[in-house]
């Protein structure tokens, strides 16, 4: 991997403030990681650049290349993975979600999160057969990207605000997808095996330290490396060659420009020199790793042999860009009101982030008057902004307490784009806040068996499901609905790393559900207490669990 990030404290969630306000638990003194070593990935710092261009029209989807080559991939006959190798890399990618959730600062934005992952998952499909176990968006300025086993994927928000288009985003995505792709964590003698969990273990202990202190985490790693590097580096050279060169016949399937891989390297390297020539920290690691000039010689050249996207692609990527910059400017509160006003002269995603950010400072004409703007530009135009128009503007409602209105708002956008899992998030919050928490219900449940590490939707089930216990005139609906409640908690609680606090939730579930056995609604109780028992044991044997 060629990315490294320095993570501090978990974010906010946009909906239901009060609920992530609360510091989650950092690390005091030193870090230990039960993985042998702990070792280190790659640092490397840098500065966001601006976005504020002009965008064009384009169909939400229609990405999809009309010429694409097949994906040369190379034979790993003979070098498959196991069914026990598969669930064991399934079990470490499970651990080392739960370990980065519990340590980084997440960007939790439903919009940001749904527009990378689509990316991500279209990326994943020309290469895999299996969706990614789980994405992860750190809301960190650093350029940082990598992948565990078992497909589990992360990006800083500084890679965004670093790239200068989809299309380089993609880039650096799809170099990840191609690690996994590749099983180059997995296939090879124990010391590659070892080096995986050496890497892993390394990120671990940098997020864990950048969240007391940027100076240990870099102390942490360059301790570290010494041991480790020597034996790694072929390894990684070998590696970070393969998966330049499958990442761009990833990108080319997918509908993506691979030119704009070595686009983005050009940039790594400027910013690399620009520390060293500053005397700035930067691991040895990164001065002896492959992100050098033979490198992006190589890939510039590869990329000459893909032609140019044609105009009309590059104007839907440019204009979903531009609303995706703008919108992690504003949500992660890296700009400020002049910034956004002077770039909304040119750019409509900056426009729509000046919207949000009067409604986040609660100068709502002002964010009426933008809203009326946008809603008058024609059907063409306006088809850019949606659904980040409406949602934009339903967070506006609610910060005024106008849930129902909002809920009337996404309800019209979910029928367009049921699939969404952004617009199901927003809209079940406006359906919890309006005294209509059943349906938010039906709405959530859906999102949490497609992805049961999906913490938002765990925690918008909690709270309808406490909704439901304090509104309904049925004491056997409230009792069951409370038990529901701690049952949600409990599953937020144990892919954030909480296990103690977990198994407590699931403990006053169970005393609670032993007490329905024994009136009339037992018959009610016996389902309940054997989802609460196999509830128990996951989070014990995720507790246990040790790589």
């Amino acid at each position: 991997m060629y990315y490294f990030h320095r993570p501090a404290l978990l974010k906010k969630l946009l909906f239901q403030k009060s609920l992530l306000k609360k510091p989650v638990t950092t690390l005091t003194g030193a870090f230990s990681l039960k993985v042998g070593i702990s070792a280190t990935l790659l640092i490397l710092a840098t500065t966001a650049n601006s976005a504020g261009t002009q965008v064009a029209p384009f169909t939400y989807g229609s990405w999809q290349t009309s010429h694409a080559e097949e994906l040369d991939l190379p034979n790993l006959r003979g070098q498959g993975l196991s069914f026990a190798e598969q669930y064991e890399n399934k079990l470490l990618g499970e651990w080392s979600l739960r370990n980065i959730n519990s340590r980084a600062k997440m960007e939790h934005d439903p919009w940001i999160y749904e527009t990378i992952k689509e990316m991500t998952w279209r990326l994943n499909a020309q290469a895999r057969q299996q969706a990614p176990l789980g994405l992860v968006i750190i809301d960190n300025p650093s350029i940082n990207a990598f992948a565990a086993p078992g497909g589990v994927i992360g990006l800083n928000t500084g890679t965004i605000l670093a790239a200068g288009s989809m299309d380089e985003i993609a880039s650096v995505v799809a170099h990840e997808v191609a690690h996994i792709s590749q099983h180059h964590y997995e296939s090879g003698a124990d010391e590659r095996k070892k080096a995986l969990l050496m890497q892993i273990g390394g990120m671990l202990a940098a997020i864990a330290a950048s969240a007391v202190d940027g100076d240990a985490a870099a102390a942490v790693m360059m301790g570290s490396q010494t041991a480790t590097m020597n034996s790694s580096m072929a390894f990684s050279r070998s590696n970070e060659r393969d998966a330049d060169r499958v990442g761009m016949q990833i990108m080319n399937q997918a509908g993506y420009d691979p030119r704009a891989m070595p686009r983005f390297f050009a940039t790594m390297n400027q910013k690399s020199q620009l520390n060293q020539t500053a005397n700035q920290f930067l691991p040895s690691f990164v001065r002896s790793h492959p992100l050098s000039n033979e490198r992006l010689s190589e890939s510039q050249s590869r990329a000459q042999r893909y032609d140019a996207l044609p105009l009309s692609k590059q104007q839907r990527h440019q204009a979903l860009f531009d609303l995706l910059y703008w919108r992690t400017q504003s949500t992660g509160e890296h700009v400020s009101k002049t910034a956004l006003t002077t770039a909304a002269k040119n750019s409509v995603g900056a426009k729509l982030a000046l919207m949000y950010w009067y409604g986040e400072q609660q100068r709502f004409g002002e964010a009426n008057e933008l809203y009326t703007e946008l809603s008058a530009l024609p059907a063409t135009q306006r088809k850019i902004l949606e659904p980040l128009l409406s949602i934009t503007q339903s967070q506006i409602l609610t910060e005024q307490n106008k849930w129902q209105q909002a809920a009337e708002l996404l309800e019209s956008q979910q029928r367009l784009y049921p699939e969404r899992r952004d617009l199901r998030l927003y809209l079940a919050e406006a359906l919890t806040n309006s005294n209509q928490p059943a349906k938010a219900q039906a709405l959530l449940k859906p999102l949490t068996e497609q992805q049961p590490s999906d913490r938002y939707a765990w925690q918008s089930l909690q709270l309808a499901n406490e909704k439901i216990a304090k509104t309904t005139d049925s004491p056997q609906l409230a009792k069951i609905a409370t038990i529901n409640a701690l049952r949600y908690r409990s599953h937020d609680q144990l892919w954030s790393g909480r296990y103690e606090r977990a198994l407590t939730s699931l403990t006053q579930a169970k005393q609670l559900t032993e007490q329905m056995q024994k009136t009339a609604q037992a018959s009610s109780a016996r389902p309940l207490l054997a989802n609460i028992n196999a509830e128990i044991k996951a989070v014990k044997t995720a507790k246990d669990f040790k790589p």
